[in-house]
């Protein structure tokens, strides 16, 4: 199976639509999506209505409960939270119910599939230490996580040694090596925050055992457009040609 993995499309429109491209032709058999369909960005409901349209294993994020869950939005800083509040005003019905019905986390052939980490689905892994509270708690092989917006993966070997990083914010490739564990994260498509200004996703394929991170570049001045006609806070939209 060929598994296209999406995660923190935040609502960006145009971005989206530049992965679904770049995948074309790529032979995929299913999708993943790893939390916060929506949030930030000025295209929530184009953007669940596509995320819907792909069937995904999907889970939920922080900004997707945020967006059905009013007072959530207080652990936020205030752009995110004026964000998410006007996503909540925007959301169609039909979309509302989809976010209200994503599960915290999915297990799917050999691999468990949540936002932030397995035991918290609002925890940043950002570091080894974070990673290994992850693996404690794995009971497969493989974990695709989300939250961060960095393009990454987490390694531990059959010793149980501390996990090792690999940071990935050019793309990179992995081959899956039995008796190892690995947690990985796709980066973002909608507001990646590593450095790198491009659309981030990964191609999981189980037969070959492998999983490829990609980039590719997007009209981010048509993202930031959209923002602005929505008048959604200013820093929102000008970090996303930083990448940051």
């Amino acid at each position: 199976m060929r598994y296209a993995i999406l995660s923190d499309i935040h609502s960006n429109l145009p971005a989206l639509e530049a992965v679904l491209s770049g995948l074309q032709h790529e032979s995929i058999e299913r999708f993943i999506c790893l939390g916060d369909t929506v949030g930030y960005g000025a295209s929530p409901n184009e953007c669940c209505d596509i995320v819907r349209d792909l069937s995904p294993l999907i889970v939920r994020g922080n900004h997707d409960v945020a967006a059905v869950a009013p007072g959530q939005e207080r652990w936020f800083t205030p752009p995110a939270r004026a964000c998410i509040e006007w996503t909540r005003g925007e959301l169609s019905e039909p979309n509302r119910q989809f976010l209200l019905g994503l599960q915290p986390s999915e297990q799917t052939e050999g691999a468990h599939l949540c936002h932030g980490a397995l035991f918290d689905p609002d925890y940043y892994t950002t570091t080894p230490s974070d990673a290994a509270l992850t693996f404690d708690t794995m009971s497969l092989p493989l974990c695709f996580i989300g939250h961060t917006h960095y393009a990454e993966w987490y390694t531990q070997d059959a010793s149980g040694a501390p996990p090792i990083r690999h940071p990935m914010t050019e793309g990179g490739f992995l081959h899956i090596a039995q008796g190892s564990r690995y947690i990985i994260n796709p980066g973002a498509v909608g507001q990646p925050r590593d450095g790198n200004s491009r659309a981030a996703y990964a191609i999981w394929d189980t037969e070959r055992q492998t999983v490829e991170l990609h980039r590719t570049a997007y009209n981010i001045k048509a993202a930031q457009e959209k923002m602005a006609t929505a008048d959604l806070p200013w820093n929102m939209s000008q970090r996303l040609k930083m990448g940051v």
